[in-house]
């Protein structure tokens, strides 16, 4: 399973992981990710986004 992500990142510099969705397969949340027009985000698997093995908003934010 995989969880569409969207990034949010103010301009106070925080920054937050929003879940948009969970699809079941990679190939349904990019496709989805397209559609929406998601551009500062990703699609994750959902273990690793339960898990805290991924890199969070804050380290692609733009600076």
């Amino acid at each position: 399973m995989f969880a569409l992500v969207l990034f949010v990142c103010y301009l106070d510099g925080d920054c937050e992981d929003i879940v948009v969705e969970v699809f079941n397969t990679e190939q349904q949340c990019v496709v989805a990710m397209d559609d929406q027009r998601i551009r500062s985000g990703g699609c994750f698997p959902i273990e690793d986004f339960i898990d805290g093995f991924w890199r969070p908003a804050q380290e692609y934010r733009s600076l």
